[in-house]
């Protein structure tokens, strides 16, 4: 529980669901101390008031893996297996059957565990492997059969309640189970979380800060395995492109208006690429978009494509339209060109001579074109 509140409170590390756990196991705690055994404790309280905190404690945790799972948060089948299991058990309680009263808060939190169970399996398929996702369910299952088990014994298998129950508690072996079985689940949900942060900070080394394109290293990573592509006879296109005049919007506006100016960019060139091509930022106002699988004439259509949408769409920049233009070198990823750097700098070179032909506008190589040819006299 302190674990949770800590990771909510202090360090901010998923803190709606590290709050729900810690809730959780907050409404826990009280159940585990026997209350019904107290003398002190107020007669009308006692008999149920430690299973209502069971149930509740379990629909929190439900509630907590499926935050922490990214799914999304819908809490009627929790509170319909918690409610009803609380009518079922008020019920029995009043009527003096004991037995049945244990049987359904037990029959609940059997029932909320193995939705956890399910959440934990649909939200693990994009991250978790099939191995480490069945490993992260066993105890949410083992957990289930316990209390399901000790539900249905108490109901019709009176010889066998021994096994499961000593008066109106777990037995011994129960007690021990539930505790290692809540242990196992709480590491598990630890373990995601710090997965995720290691998973965060990887992402974070490969993008750029503003933009959240990839950065210049990335980048080069990912133009370095297109080129190895390339020599086994594969086509690919890289497209540069610098914003016009943004060194004006700077001056002129603010490094505020320029920022904005980048992202509005990085929004329309993403509105027109494929899943499978990569945005980066090369420096600055220069982008770069990897266009694998594509011709020349097909990445100069989307260069073309390109230009017109941020064309027809200006940045709103304090409720006044804001015209932006780039201007476009479209290249082939070129074969004996390990790192790039050849394909790269002739589409930086035709950058420049659309610059200078008038921006707003797209220079494509001509086929078979390389940078040694084009610089010559």
């Amino acid at each position: 529980a302190l674990v949770w509140l800590l990771m909510s409170r202090v360090f901010r590390i998923a803190p709606t669901a590290a709050l729900l756990l810690a809730a959780a196991y907050f409404s826990i705690i009280p159940a585990l101390l026997c209350l019904d055994c107290q003398d002190w404790w107020p007669a009308l309280l006692q008999g149920w008031l430690q299973k209502l905190l069971s149930l509740l404690g379990f629909s929190l945790m439900a509630l907590g893996i499926r935050r922490m799972m990214r799914l999304r948060m819908r809490w009627l089948d929790v509170g319909s297996v918690a409610g009803l299991a609380t009518l079922s058990m008020l019920a029995c309680r009043a009527s003096g059957h004991s037995a049945a009263a244990l049987a359904a808060t037990s029959a609940g939190m059997g029932l909320l565990t193995l939705l956890a169970a399910k959440d934990v399996q649909t939200g693990g398929r994009a991250t978790l492997t099939d191995g480490v996702r069945r490993f992260l369910l066993l105890p949410y299952l083992l957990l289930a059969a316990m209390l399901l088990g000790r539900s249905v014994t108490l109901l019709w298998m009176n010889e066998q309640r021994p096994f499961f129950v000593q008066g109106d508690h777990a037995s011994a072996w129960l007690a021990w189970a539930y505790l290692l079985m809540t242990l196992a689940i709480g590491i598990g949900l630890v373990g995601i979380v710090v997965t995720r942060l290691i998973d965060r900070i990887q992402y974070m080394t490969l993008r750029d800060p503003l933009t959240d394109a990839l950065n210049r290293r990335a980048l080069g990573s990912e133009l370095q395995t297109l080129q190895a592509q390339a020599e086994r006879g594969q086509s690919h296109c890289l497209v540069v492109l610098d914003v016009d005049h943004f060194k004006r919007i700077n001056d002129s506006l603010g490094h505020a208006a320029g920022d904005a100016a980048l992202l509005h960019l990085v929004g329309v060139l993403r509105a027109n690429m494929r899943d499978l091509d990569r945005l980066g930022r090369l420096g600055g106002e220069e982008f770069c978009v990897l266009l694998p699988h594509t011709s020349l004439a097909d990445a100069s259509r989307v260069a073309q494509r390109m230009c017109e949408a941020l064309r027809r769409s200006p940045l709103i920049w304090r409720e006044q339209p804001l015209k932006l233009s780039a201007s476009f070198g479209v290249a082939p990823c070129q074969s004996g060109d390990p790192q790039g750097e050849h394909s790269l700098a002739l589409a930086d070179w035709l950058v420049y001579r659309a610059k200078s032909e008038g921006r707003d506008r797209i220079c494509v190589a001509e086929p078979g074109a390389a940078l040694g040819r084009v610089l010559k006299p």
